[in-house]
């Protein structure tokens, strides 16, 4: 019976190391732009590897922005998968720019007001998605290959 309870208790624990963000289903009016690349914590120089990013231009004026298994440092016990919603774009041909500033993004569905995203910039070209923002007071940079 001790062997089960460890076991039980190991498992949810290990089910807590990662928040996860339901990726909602991409419409036939939406298009989705997906890129996995390096994120880095700039004031740290922590760097987290094959980050994925997914970007959907939910009509002509706004986007939504996932990131996924997000840390901000080494000693971070988790991931988190983030959404910011909502974000201002333009498009110049193939170049997508967009921007925001004070979203509260959502992680695992909820308000995830400790990492309000400001000063978020950033562009997809023909083959990268490229950003910077800061995670509350946290300033970070993304590059990443978009995925054909």
């Amino acid at each position: 019976m001790k062997k089960i309870l460890t076991l039980l208790a190991m498992s949810a624990m290990l089910a807590s190391c990662h928040v996860v963000t339901k990726e909602e289903p991409v419409t036939e009016n939406e298009k989705a732009y997906e890129a996995y690349g390096v994120m880095t914590v700039t004031s740290s120089g922590f760097t987290k590897e094959d980050t994925r990013v997914k970007v959907v231009l939910k009509d002509e004026q706004r986007l939504d922005l996932y990131m996924f298994e997000v840390k901000f440092s080494e000693k971070m016990p988790v991931t988190i998968d983030m959404l910011v919603s909502g974000i201002d774009y333009e498009m110049n041909g193939n170049h997508i720019h967009f921007a925001c500033d004070d979203i509260v993004p959502t992680a695992g569905g909820k308000p995830y007001e400790k990492y309000v995203i400001r000063d978020l910039e950033g562009y997809i070209s023909a083959d990268s998605l490229c950003l910077s923002n800061k995670y509350g007071d946290t300033p970070s940079i993304y590059a990443g290959a978009l995925v054909k």
